[in-house]
């Protein structure tokens, strides 16, 4: 065409008011919204992620030997000595002769019954 292509936008009824740039300009600034509040509310949950300066820290506690805390901090150390786990295929076989039984027999069985006992008991659907 020999015209400007605003001259295009402004004859032509099929096409929107604005042209293309406009357009998309206008898409943009919608999500230069939704960037700018996403950054905003992630700085807001930033704030709580750090520890409180030492103004506002509490004062430290007098801590006394806990033999419990360093029997736990000796286990790692003790792990060393262990063999390694592997499963031989007899132990295999044998748990699973035990296991497999257990978690599809007795299990549900047992959680149905009480289930069921408890249902028909008086205080099963008491409302406190």
């Amino acid at each position: 065409g020999t015209g400007s292509s605003e001259a295009f936008w402004s004859t032509n009824p099929c096409t929107s008011r604005y042209p293309p740039r406009a357009a998309a300009m206008a898409r943009r600034s919608g999500s230069l919204l939704l960037a700018a509040v996403s950054a905003c509310a992630a700085l807001a949950f930033l704030s709580c992620a750090f520890v409180p300066g030492p103004q506002a820290a509490p004062a430290p506690e007098v801590m006394n030997f806990n033999s419990a805390i360093a029997a736990s901090a000796v286990l790692p150390v003790l792990t060393m000595l262990a063999e390694d786990a592997e499963a031989k295929y007899g132990d295999s076989r044998r748990w699973s002769a035990v296991l497999v039984p257990l978690t599809t027999l007795v299990i549900p069985a047992v959680a149905m019954g009480i289930f069921t006992i408890y249902v028909s008991s008086d205080d099963a659907f008491y409302q406190f």
